[in-house]
């Protein structure tokens, strides 16, 4: 059975919105984390407030001499140097002076932050402090300090410049003293030249003079700058600031949250979704019936129940039960080795039908009840269908179909009875026959002898649907695998562990069955305790002969109807 049905080549944005919702309680512990470590820290952390100056600066006149010239910007102040130069050891210390309590300047260095302005002459001063007093005190002593030591720069290099040109204009007036002592000895043409320097000398000494002027009044008249907004009074705290630390935190822990949900779904060994689910088993999802449905009676834990045409589950299963039926038509039923090809078969027996393996990865009610939903839909899209109930927790297929405890597929391998003697119909499906496990206290040993027993049931149906256990917890699938049609695997999502699926799928591979896909189903509930050990058993199963086949066939059966089922042999 050849089924080309792409499964997913990689995660996409559904699958990370599926494991958002799987894995929520995580997600939302770290977003809690978050927003309790953050109030944490708004609570722990002292409040810090922060006063702001702003201080405009004027050009000292001596750009030439200072290099107010080389900023950044088109004025004649370069901002970015007087900015380091508030941060300076000479302007802390000086500010320590003028603070209560003899701070280390290092200290207030920390508390500092300069910023400036885009396109402007103004220096936005910073000063943090523990109390809103403290932080206007602060700002307003840096903003003093600053330009105090900018106006004493300034007046320094003015100062220095003055001395300069004073002590070069006394050379000059000594060099024109002795010059006029030499002209008043000299004759002639020295007389002349000595008059020629004197005049000299007495031009560069106004010349001097005239840049010594206005110096003198410049560094009378200096201004470095001025506070154009004084330091206010702090009215709540720069920090911490409450929604900013919980946005961070929420985020943070969010962030952390979807790390955590990422690791723990990749080191989940459980199947979760379909998509999950195509994924690791390499196989496509033929039937889902997994969606919660809207039909009245389903039970709280979402089990599928016995779908009918009703209801959308139903629907998606008889079209499943068409795509078997269409697949499995050019494909000739596998037969065991020795037995007759189909083409020299008695053309008065009725033809071999196909085996259908439906085995769960997880125990309990899984892979019954997909079992049983897969046979009733081929029954009810036309086909004669015999369910074989192989699993030893028995109570599944007799819920889903009303049907009484009763001997079964226990009696066929350990007694030697005729299946077909045993065989009934619920009520509810036509064209469906059910083999049931057996008697209670009784086990069927499928291992001993699974390729007779399908070659045994082959001929009672065109589709015989096998319940088998769960592979985790037998082998009974693998013994029947090597003689069935297909065999499909029932993922119970968020039960279903990953390699249970997959080492289905391999082992399917390797005894040369087709598995065309999977069925996926929703947590079932608690499957209950295993079954107890069954009463010894033979050895080997003891199935019926041919002759005893043929001579139980025409006699007619004992078994009494109920309200549920009623014998095979009863239909017209």
């Amino acid at each position: 059975m050849d089924i080309d049905v792409p499964g997913s080549s990689g995660p996409e944005l559904k699958e990370y919105t599926a494991l958002l919702r799987r894995r929520w309680r995580l997600v939302g512990a770290g977003v809690l984390g978050g927003l309790v470590l953050a109030t944490a820290g708004v609570l722990a952390v002292p409040s810090t407030y922060t006063s702001v100056a702003a201080v405009q600066v004027h050009p000292t006149g001596m750009a030439e001499f200072t290099g107010e010239r080389s900023g950044r910007l088109t004025g004649d102040v370069n901002l970015d140097s007087e900015a380091q130069v508030v941060l300076s050891e000479r302007v802390t210390a000086q500010m320590a002076e003028a603070l209560p309590g003899d701070p280390a300047p290092a200290d207030l260095r920390e508390r500092i932050d300069v910023t400036v302005p885009s396109n402007s002459n103004i220096l936005e001063l910073h000063y943090s402090a523990r109390s809103p007093e403290a932080a206007q005190e602060g700002a307003d002593a840096l903003a003093a300090s600053y330009l105090e030591n900018r106006g004493e720069q300034a007046r320094a290099v003015i100062s220095g410049r003055l001395a300069a040109l004073r002590e070069e204009q006394e050379g000059l007036y000594e060099r024109l003293s002795d010059l006029a002592a030499e002209n008043a000895a000299a004759q002639g043409a020295e007389r002349i030249s000595a008059d020629a320097q004197a005049d000299a000398l007495r031009q560069e000494i106004g010349d001097l003079g005239n840049g010594i002027s206005p110096l003198s009044a410049l560094h009378e008249t200096v201004s470095p700058g001025q506070v154009i907004t004084p330091a206010g009074l702090p009215g709540s705290p720069s920090s911490p600031l409450p929604p900013l630390w919980l946005v961070a935190g929420a985020t943070l822990g969010l962030i952390a949250g979807l790390l955590a949900a990422l690791v723990r779904d990749r080191l989940d060994p459980r199947l979760h979704d379909t998509e999950d689910t195509a994924r690791i088993g390499t196989v496509p999802v033929l039937l889902d019936l997994s969606a919660p449905s809207k039909r009245t009676g389903r039970s709280p834990d979402r089990s599928p129940g016995l779908l009918t045409d009703t209801e959308p589950d139903g629907q998606r299963a008889n079209g499943f039960a068409h795509l078997v039926r269409a697949r499995l038509a050019d494909q000739p039923p596998a037969t065991a080795p020795g037995s007759a090809p189909a083409g020299e078969a008695d053309p008065d027996e009725p033809g071999p039908g196909h085996v259908i393996v439906v085995a769960g990865t997880t125990p309990g009610r899984a892979g019954t009840a997909a079992a049983v939903n897969l046979a009733a839909a081929l029954a009810r899209t036309g086909s004669e269908t015999l369910l074989v109930c192989a699993d030893p927790r028995t109570g599944t297929a007799a819920e889903l179909l009303g049907l009484t405890e009763g001997p079964g597929l226990a009696e066929v391998l350990v007694d030697g009875e005729d299946p077909t003697q045993l065989e009934v119909r619920p009520a509810d499906v036509p064209r469906l026959r059910v083999l049931r496990h057996g008697k209670p206290g009784t086990a069927a040993p499928i291992q001993g002898g699974a390729a007779e027993l399908v070659e045994l049931l082959r001929p009672h149906a065109e589709f015989v649907v096998i319940a088998a256990a769960a592979v985790n917890e037998r082998a009974d699938a693998h013994a029947l695998a090597a003689s069935a049609d297909v065999l499909l695997p029932v993922v119970e999502l968020g039960l279903s562990r990953r390699a249970d699926l997959t080492g289905t799928v391999t082992a399917g591979e390797r005894f040369g069955v087709t598995v065309p896909g999977a069925i996926t189903v929703p947590r079932q509930p608690d499957p209950g305790p295993a079954p107890s050990a069954p009463l010894p058993v033979p050895p080997a199963p003891r199935l019926p002969s041919e002759a005893e086949a043929g001579s139980d066939s025409g006699a007619g059966r004992t078994s009494k109807p109920n309200h549920a089922e009623v014998p095979a042999g009863s239909r017209r």
